[in-house]
């Protein structure tokens, strides 16, 4: 697993990118300041077929998610 942070303001939002890239597989989740969080997943079996996929997630969604799963305290 790999993580880069880009600090690009004042000129763009700052961006966080987790990858996870395999023989045949790439696994990519994006972390951008004021956007939704977006996942990526892209494949190539050679003759098994190729492609990729995507979709997003809210942010609050998430946060609302895990603090579910947090213990009582």
């Amino acid at each position: 697993m790999e993580i880069e942070k880009h600090h690009w303001q004042p000129n763009f939002p700052d961006e966080i990118s987790i990858t996870d890239d395999r023989k045949n597989e790439c696994f990519e989740i994006t972390l951008k300041q004021g956007a939704d969080i977006e996942i990526a997943f892209d494949w190539d079996y050679g003759y098994g077929g190729r492609g990729n996929s995507r979709m997003t997630i809210p942010v609050q969604m998430l946060k609302d998610l895990l603090n579910e799963l947090e213990p009582i305290k």
